[in-house]
């Protein structure tokens, strides 16, 4: 009757956790849908507010402020208290910030909106990838392919959407509050499911801001950690700029039709995702530093010589082997940075994601200056230096690994 009892219990608590991860894979997927919509909607954001292309690159950096802050502070949140109760108070937030988004009256209050948006989005990340690190153990690698295969899936299904929304004549603020009322499905229910669940939580420790501060100091005077910081602040960079501005670009840059542009930036997230699929195929047959490094040389190429050239099928068919090649760039960067420091993952984690969260404010502010002040012809141009940026820093930092 006892062992009954004990089969019984485990297989609730079974059920109870694949629950639990189905939720966790759904709100993956709308804030990675949301994340990368806005690219779709920012030339109608543009005249709705009248703004100008700087005003609009504010908004990408206002995100990453809101990153670098949830980054910053987060992690000794995520130690002291119930991570469940914790992802479901964050995406609780995170809905809100989808309706305040689409009710925003005025420009200000929208950047303010979108700082709530880049800390909801890190700090979602971080709790769900510790949450799954946490609870699948030995599996976690397999857990968190598949959470990072649906955030993959969500983040092509943004443009998509966003595309799909226009050709159905909703206005780019119905957009947000559409994800909202979704969202709040999932929060009910993750809700309902966290608060019958019998999950164990680890005990609180006795992490502080202090000490995660005083852990980046060091980590940050580790030499291939700080490489490995560059070429994600680089990387996240380039791809912030795509995902913001090859619609604006094509349609104001070029005078294209924004159904171009639109199809670019959905092809270039499915390149994305294929990326992240074959990436262990790859990673058999050649290193994946080496083989980054050719993508982004590569890659930096193709995008220099389609932007001059400024022909729309020559930029679909770009964006879609830029996705193809360096998609899987960002994971393994992060792999990477945890494979030096497996008893700091956390923190070698925090280190690139706050050096990545300030470059990308920055890149973003000043790719929004070039457009307004050089014109979009010239100011695209800086997502291929990006790629070559990305391509030096691999060269050095594969032979710094020779060396060590």
């Amino acid at each position: 009757m006892q062992k009954n009892k004990i089969i019984d219990t485990n297989r609730t608590l079974a059920i109870q956790m694949k629950t639990i991860l189905y939720c966790l894979f759904g709100i993956m997927f709308f804030f990675a849908t949301a994340a990368t919509m806005t690219g779709i909607l920012i030339p109608e954001m543009m005249e709705s507010y009248h703004l100008s292309n700087s005003q609009i690159g504010l908004i990408g950096s206002f995100q990453s402020i809101g990153s670098f802050s949830a980054m910053m502070f987060g992690g000794a949140l995520a130690d002291r208290f119930p991570k469940l109760k914790l992802i479901a108070i964050i995406f609780a937030v995170y809905t809100a910030v989808m309706y305040c988004i689409g009710m925003a009256p005025i420009y200000h209050l929208l950047l303010f909106y979108f700082i709530l948006l880049g800390a909801t989005n890190a700090y979602l990340n971080l709790l769900i990838s510790a949450f799954v690190s946490e609870a699948y153990g030995e599996r976690r690698t397999a857990y968190m392919n598949i959470m990072h295969a649906f955030f993959s899936i969500g983040s092509l299904a943004g443009p998509i959407y966003g595309v799909l929304a226009q050709y159905a004549g909703f206005v780019w603020n119905q957009s947000f509050i559409h994800i909202g009322i979704l969202c709040t499905m999932i929060v009910g229910l993750f809700i309902l499911v966290i608060s019958k669940a019998e999950v164990i939580q680890s005990a609180p420790s006795e992490y502080s801001i202090k000490k995660l501060l005083s852990n980046i100091a060091t980590l940050l005077l580790n030499r291939h950690l700080q490489l490995l910081a560059l070429l994600c602040a680089f990387y996240m960079g380039y791809q912030q700029s795509i995902s913001l501005w090859i619609t604006t670009y094509v349609q104001k840059g070029l005078g294209l039709g924004d159904e171009i542009g639109n199809f670019a930036l959905v092809l270039f997230w499915t390149g994305i995702v294929v990326a992240r699929f074959i990436q262990p195929v790859i990673d058999k047959r050649i290193p994946y530093q080496k083989y980054l490094c050719a993508a982004c040389f590569v890659t930096a190429i193709i995008y220099m010589v389609v932007l001059l050239i400024g022909n729309g099928l020559f930029i679909i068919i770009a964006l879609f082997m830029g996705g193809v090649f360096t998609g899987a760039a960002y994971p393994t960067i992060i792999a990477m940075a945890c494979a030096l420091y497996p008893n700091m993952t956390g923190t070698a984690t925090a280190t690139i994601s706050l050096v990545q969260s300030i470059s990308t404010t920055l890149l973003s502010w000043i790719l929004g200056i070039f457009m307004e002040h050089i014109g979009y012809k010239a100011g695209i141009m800086l997502i291929p230096v990006l790629v070559f940026l990305c391509t030096l820093i691999l060269t050095v930092l594969i032979r710094h690994t020779a060396k060590t």
